[in-house]
């Protein structure tokens, strides 16, 4: 039988966060992570992604949209 859900350390890679940083904010929330093997279900996921939404984000350079340069200024 498989497991199901994503590892910390999965997750943490793909949010650009190091799983120690999403195991620190579990435990602050009394949430059951143990460590960065630990599989998350599936809406402690979504919880974990939309806590580091906003840095990822950031990490990406924000809205996608191109920057303006203003061709005056030298």
């Amino acid at each position: 039988m498989a497991k199901k859900g994503i590892k910390v350390k999965e997750l943490a890679r793909e949010l650009g966060v190091t799983a120690r940083t999403i195991v620190a904010r579990c435990r602050a929330e009394e949430l059951p992570v143990q460590n960065s093997l630990t599989r998350l279900k599936p809406d402690l996921e979504r919880t974990v992604r939309a806590w580091f939404a906003d840095a990822t984000e950031v990490a990406d350079g924000g809205d996608d949209q191109p920057t303006q340069h203003d061709s005056s200024v030298p």
